[in-house]
């Protein structure tokens, strides 16, 4: 069903009610209806200090829509009143538009910057002097209010990034107009740029996503060089506020621009627009207000690290550098017990490429070669990789942890004012999404593949009489020549050569004798693996390597001689048979490859 057309006000002194009480905002309403735009009769715009300019039900309509069953148009713009680069009049200089080297961002600035200049003679006027002179974005903080800031990513950089990129913008733009002879090119100052921009990033929508047909001056210096949208201002429909997940429809035409709601709302209740699902960050930075408990709040984590040799090679192989951003929004972490899925997978909470990314940047020689050799899609790469990956975003996220705590003001002094508060609010969000990521990555470490990774303090707790021994027995040291003569160190850490034994007693005791104490899950599955996997059992192992040829033969030796004087010497059948330097190559390359140490303990895993 077709709409119908808008109903036309009549004015004057034969108004049947105000749209508002505040004069100008009156005003505008009528020279956006007296344009041939629409106001629902059931909406009233108003001016209060804690919301500024903002809509509501009127009291007296109790939830009547205009057209029952319908969504309810609440404003309608023409086009002919969206102020954008698509038709900049009064115009500056062609060769203003025509320069290269200013963006598009710069144009629409200075372009909006004119019209604010020239007052009353613009004919946005009835819109343009109630577009505001002074925000609360961050750009406007004093040096008190940005010590609020430190430690989060805007204190970190991000405000002082953004006012030079527009510093660098306005003297780019005023030096074309000094050399385009415009006549009061000096008063096109920093903060009326400001101002210009600050509106822009407040309260503007993308021309792609309203209709605007036209184009603005091309913008060779763009990131994007075919996204030909650019910023407009849309007069009365960009005064309602923002409110998450609110149900809105944007309607564009080839002559107007409508805002409706799907449903109907109460008497006296405010009228919300959807800006889409931001972040505090984006919020603050863009329009000066952030939300408590923002159900869509989200934290930057900047990322730049990218793998090098053989691992770029298989970075390009998985084909997920389409999937790459130097900057990931992520979203607060659920609870464990609210998580259907469980904690055992990363991609559950982390994006797939940064995840993807870690598993490669982690990767020990073993796993760079299966990652090479195997299916480029298969994840995880193994338990080892995957609980590298979860230590290294603990790590990650752990930094941006400890700056906010260590700039937390708002534990010695509460917030004075404003836009303490908007900072303070910002802060707390980012550290309660921080505060969610490392309590479900730790749930994650905890949890996942309990029965496939075997704890050193279990083991050896397991096996006391190994314990015994490893301290009656010093570890194996070689001669090591230094300046001041020769020194002796450790060929081989207690950890590694504990989880040797245990293998090669896994491996070695004879059918019919009772293996090693400890998890039975995690042996039998073990030596199942040891056993069946190509190029890594024994046997095909041995077939490979009949002769050694390698310089750390005499290391193996050593550390074979010591796990055989523990077999004869102390325990007979503890081992099951004398150890080689061949087995214990073998089973020094398994543990490499699947050794991680988690908090104060290490940990071999399948």
């Amino acid at each position: 069903m077709s709409e119908p057309a808008p109903k036309r006000a009549r004015y004057g002194s034969e108004a049947n009610y105000r749209y508002s009480e505040h004069q100008h905002l009156h005003e505008l309403a009528e020279w956006v209806v007296q344009s041939g735009g629409h106001i629902s009769d059931t909406l009233e715009f108003y001016k209060d200090e804690e919301n500024g300019f903002s809509a509501k039900i009127r009291s007296d309509k109790n939830e009547v829509a205009e057209n029952a069953g319908e969504a309810l148009t609440l404003v309608t713009c023409p086009t002919s009143l969206i102020f954008s680069l698509a038709n900049p009049t009064p115009s500056f200089p062609a060769s203003f538009f025509e320069a290269p080297s200013l963006s598009t961002h710069a144009k629409a600035c200075f372009h909006l910057c004119q019209h604010l200049l020239l007052k009353e003679q613009s004919q946005f006027w009835p819109y343009i002097r109630l577009l505001p002179e002074t925000f609360d974005t961050p750009l406007y903080f004093d040096d008190d209010e940005m010590e609020r800031l430190a430690g989060t990513n805007l204190g970190a950089g991000d405000v002082v990034s953004r006012k030079q990129l527009w510093t660098e913008e306005w003297e780019s733009g005023c030096q074309l107009l000094n050399d385009g002879d415009v006549e009061n090119s000096q008063e096109y100052t920093w903060d009326l740029y400001l101002r210009a921009a600050t509106i822009y990033t407040s309260r503007s929508f993308p021309s792609k996503l309203v209709g605007v047909a036209g184009s603005a001056p091309a913008d060779k210096n763009a990131s994007n060089p075919d996204d030909t949208s650019f910023p407009v201002l849309i007069p009365l429909v960009d005064i309602l506020n923002h409110k998450p997940n609110t149900k809105i429809i944007w309607e564009p035409t080839p002559t107007l621009f409508s805002l409706k709601i799907p449903e109907t709302l109460p008497a006296g209740s405010q009228v919300f627009n959807n800006y889409g699902p931001k972040g505090n960050e984006e919020l603050l930075m863009g329009y000066g207000f952030v939300i408590p408990d923002n159900p869509t709040d989200s934290l930057a984590m900047k990322f730049t690290i990218s793998p090098r040799g053989q691992a770029a090679e298989i970075w390009e192989q998985r084909k997920l550098k389409q999937t790459w951003k130097e900057v990931f929004h992520l979203k607060k972490s659920t609870d464990i017990d609210q998580d259907p899925k469980g904690p055992h997978s990363l991609e559950n909470d982390w994006p797939d490429a940064l995840v993807d990314l870690f598993r490669i940047l982690v990767a020990n020689e073993s796993e760079i070669d299966d990652l090479e050799n195997g299916d480029p899609n298969a994840t995880p790469i193994s338990i080892r990789n995957e609980l590298a990956v979860a230590l290294g975003l603990k790590a990650a996220i752990n930094q941006k942890l400890a700056a906010i705590r260590k700039y937390d003001l708002s534990l010695a002094s509460p917030a004075a004012s404003y836009r303490e508060k908007l900072a303070d609010t910002y802060r707390k969000g980012q550290e309660e999404i921080i505060v969610s990521k490392i309590k479900k990555l730790e749930s994650f470490l905890e949890c996942y593949a309990r029965d496939r990774i075997l704890g050193l303090s279990q083991y050896l707790n397991d096996n006391s009489d190994l314990t015994q021994k490893l301290d009656q027995n010093p570890i194996p040291v070689e001669e090591i020549e230094g300046e001041d003569g020769p020194f002796y160190e450790e060929i081989i850490s207690k950890e590694e050569l504990v989880f040797i034994i245990a293998i090669l007693r896994e491996f070695l005791t004879p059918e019919g004798v009772n293996g090693p104490s400890g998890p039975a899950t995690f042996w039998r599955t073990f030596a199942q693996a040891l056993h069946d996997t190509p190029g890594m059992s024994f046997d095909d192992f041995a077939k490979l390597n009949d002769v050694m040829e390698d310089e750390s033969e005499g290391i193996y030796a050593a550390i074979a001689d010591y796990c055989s004087y523990v077999e004869t010497e102390h325990t007979p059948g503890f081992i099951g048979q004398e150890v080689n330097s061949l087995h214990v190559s073998w089973a020094w390359g398994i543990v490499r490859a699947k050794i991680i140490a988690l908090g104060e303990d290490t940990f071999l895993t399948l």
